[in-house]
């Protein structure tokens, strides 16, 4: 399978606040940014139709994994939020993905964004596997934006 011309190879993702880099990631298993369809009927005596509009905005998702490291910024962000702290825990920031020799090739800009949740995979004592780190990012608004 050949890749088009056009399309952008990402070999690494990274999380970036106030111009410091707070996280790398090795897999992006997802972007979802989503309206939901509303439903009503229109019409006259003669004919009914079913149309669809644009309804309610969820709240976009960044699905990100990576393997464990000793850096503790992204697990403090998530206990800014678990301890109800949302104050302390949206934080407006980019997620920028670069290619293999390391530059910009895409970016998006998250607004008030929070880790919803972070997942550690599942390991066995004594295997030598890695520990991968899987986190979801919610937020307000997002926008992609020239890297």
């Amino acid at each position: 399978m050949t890749m088009p011309a056009d399309a952008i190879p990402a070999a690494r993702f990274s999380i970036v606040v106030d111009g410091h880099e707070i996280a790398s990631f090795s897999d992006l298993q997802g972007i979802v940014a989503e309206v939901e369809p509303f439903a009503y009927l229109e019409g006259s005596d003669k004919e009914v139709r079913y149309n669809q509009l644009p309804g309610r905005l969820k709240p976009p998702q960044v699905v990100l994994k990576r393997g464990m490291n000793g850096s503790m910024e992204l697990w403090a962000w998530h206990e800014s939020v678990r301890s109800g702290n949302m104050k302390a825990a949206r934080r407006s920031c980019s997620l920028i993905m670069y290619n293999t020799d390391g530059k910009a090739v895409a970016k998006y800009w998250l607004e008030r964004a929070w880790p919803a949740k972070v997942d550690i995979s599942a390991m066995k004592a004594g295997a030598s596997q890695i520990m991968y780190e899987t986190v979801t990012l919610v937020c307000e608004y997002m926008q992609r934006i020239a890297p």
